[in-house]
């Protein structure tokens, strides 16, 4: 028996078919497009396994944990040093520097009562 070198093997490629979906595709909008209101909702865009991008809002709760921290809204602590006086004390300081600048000023505590009538 004779052996006879043979051709190789010739493996033809095929083309890949490429199908289009008939679904619609949903394109975002860029950022910049959307109104100055909406916008401001975004915290975050994320891409999802599929190259989709996702949009994420700020938290209602933690935009308001944030700001009651920020203001201190929440701390219990004692009241400011001027709630702390007396009625007396503010009062006198008041007369002081307004008799130091000249200024007349009536500390009392009638408000928009008419003027008695001479008779």
């Amino acid at each position: 028996m004779i052996l006879t070198p043979q051709k190789p093997a010739v493996i033809q490629q095929k083309k890949p078919i490429i199908q289009i979906s008939k679904k619609s595709r949903v394109v975002p909008r860029p950022l910049t497009e959307l109104a100055p209101e909406t916008a401001k909702l975004i915290e975050d865009v994320t891409v999802d396994r599929r190259g989709r991008l996702i949009p994420r809002l700020y938290s209602k709760m933690a935009a308001s944990k944030e700001l009651r921290s920020m203001l201190n809204l929440s701390a219990r602590a004692d009241a400011a040093d001027v709630t702390r006086l007396s009625d007396q004390e503010p009062l006198q300081t008041l007369a002081q520097r307004a008799r130091e600048l000249g200024i007349e000023i009536d500390l009392n505590y009638t408000f928009a009562q008419p003027k008695k009538a001479v008779e």
